[in-house]
């Protein structure tokens, strides 16, 4: 997505980016009204002109120009990778590939979230691999995802330490895409691209050290925290480029000093077609195998972490109305597993909730066909206004209602495409009136929820909608 500073000052872009025929070479009429109207430039803050113009929602026609792209060599660094269930490196580096360019990954051993490493893998300093077709380097991380704050800094500063030593075993690339968390990848990021001398365009998912401190690995006003902002300002100085999912992400950077022209707002993707099949068959044979018929089932699948914040989840299960056929269903791992289970024995709601371990992604799009209804649920705190749980989209696309218990931008997506129920974070009487309201609808109305999340996930966060930009952006990198 090309951001306003850019298309002000460029007429159309050279180099990777070749202008097709036919294409308008005037800027947008609509980009210089948008300043001359506000009468801002040089008079508000970088923050609150960054804010105004993604709050417009004209950014899209401002991104409207279409280029062709040469081929490009891309690095993809990434701490997590396939098979872990992080799937946007993976879905990024194999839809760039698709589209003509050549693509290689740097990526830390698989251990997340259960912090053990992976049946197939043992500790190494570096090693080659192919993963679909794409070349894939591994370098040494310390494996661990609980809350202990040393053993989750071992686990970073390991991967950040190693991940230069795998440039040997890597080709030459143009252009390093970079997923962030954790921030220490951004170190990793700069030393590997001052040593091959190229740009990187830094994706940041989770804003830092705010998430650190709501995950509850930092403590708020703490000599950490203060190292880990220093680190960030670096990290966001020597980024060519850097990529937000939410306009109020974008507003934390921009307040933070990180210039507005190097800033686009990026949403992530969800691959539609994995949803487009005829899941019936192997929904009905999960929902058998797993005790769910004539259960009302609304599920939750993803990391199981304290920012998840799921013992509100076990709260809202106890008060469930004897009658209601409700079963609430979590898939996944993580930190807090153990704790949610104990949890469950302790309140004796087993009749309630049900864990299942974590599924491979392929086959995720079944178990959601499979449930009632989808849950998010994420603790209060500032960290909801700057993400999107991806979990999200792939709930949207899935076709079942939402039960969305949080704040931000995800509520308001949910809102927007009129897929299900919004209720307060952290608030368990909310969530359990919510849970037997959707129960109580008809078959009809809860249907009509999930075919419009599934019209709104095509329309806006489909992949062929989205991977476009992240060409542009990277191919603008390179120039």
């Amino acid at each position: 997505m090309r951001t306003l500073p850019h298309l002000l000052n460029q007429g159309h872009a050279s180099g990777l980016l070749r202008k097709k025929p036919g294409d308008v070479p005037k800027q947008p009429a609509d980009a210089v009204r948008l300043v001359d109207e506000e009468s801002v430039v040089g008079t508000r803050s970088g923050r609150d002109l960054f804010c105004h113009i993604v709050r417009s929602h004209r950014l899209e026609k401002l991104a409207g120009l279409r280029y062709s792209l040469l081929p490009m060599r891309i690095l993809v660094l990434s701490q997590y990778y396939t098979p872990e269930p992080v799937a946007k490196p993976a879905e990024l580096a194999e839809a760039l590939r698709d589209a003509g360019h050549d693509v290689c990954v740097l990526t830390g051993l698989p251990n997340y979230p259960s912090g053990q490493l992976y049946p197939g893998y043992r500790s190494r300093l570096r090693a080659a691999d192919s993963i679909n077709g794409i070349p894939v380097v591994r370098t040494y991380e310390f494996p661990y995802h609980g809350t202990n704050v040393f053993g989750r800094v071992a686990n970073y500063l390991s991967f950040m330490c190693s991940a230069p030593l795998g440039l040997r075993l890597l080709p030459r690339f143009d252009v390093i895409y970079v997923w962030h968390p954790p921030l220490t990848i951004g170190i990793a990021a700069w030393l590997v691209a001052r040593a091959r001398r190229v740009p990187f365009v830094y994706d940041v998912q989770d804003i830092w050290p705010e998430s650190a401190v709501v995950a509850g690995i930092l403590k708020r006003r703490s000599l950490a925290v203060g190292l880990l902002g220093l680190l960030e300002r670096f990290v966001y100085s020597r980024a060519r480029h850097i990529l937000v999912v939410t306009d109020e992400a974008g507003c934390n950077l921009a307040a933070k000093g990180v210039p507005t022209d190097k800033l686009s707002i990026a949403p992530n993707w969800v691959d539609t077609a994995q949803f487009a099949r005829d899941l019936r068959s192997d929904s009905e044979e999960i929902r058998k195998r797993y005790g769910w018929n004539n259960r009302f089932v609304l599920l939750f699948a993803g990391n199981m972490g304290l920012v998840q914040g799921l013992a509100t989840v076990l709260d809202a299960a106890a008060r469930i109305p004897s009658e209601s056929r409700s079963l609430f269903v979590l898939i996944g791992d993580g930190s807090d597993r153990r704790r949610l289970e104990s949890l469950v024995a302790q309140m004796e709601i087993q009749a309630r909730v049900q864990f299942i371990d974590r599924q491979p992604a392929s086959a995720i799009p079944a178990f959601l066909a499979a449930a009632d209804a989808l849950l998010v649920h994420l603790n209060r705190s500032s960290l909801s206004q700057y993400v999107i749980p991806t979990k999200t989209l792939s709930y949207l696309a899935a076709g079942r209602p939402i039960l969305m218990a949080t704040e931000g931008p995800a509520a308001d997506l949910v809102r927007s495409a009129g897929a299900g129920s919004v209720v307060p974070p952290e608030d368990p009487i909310a969530l359990a009136d919510a849970s037997v309201a959707l129960e109580s609808m008809t078959a009809a109305d809860r249907d009509r929820m999930g075919t419009a999340g599934r019209a709104y996930a095509a329309a806006h966060f489909g992949k062929a909608v989205i991977i476009p930009r992240y060409e542009r952006i990277l191919a603008d990198a390179a120039r």
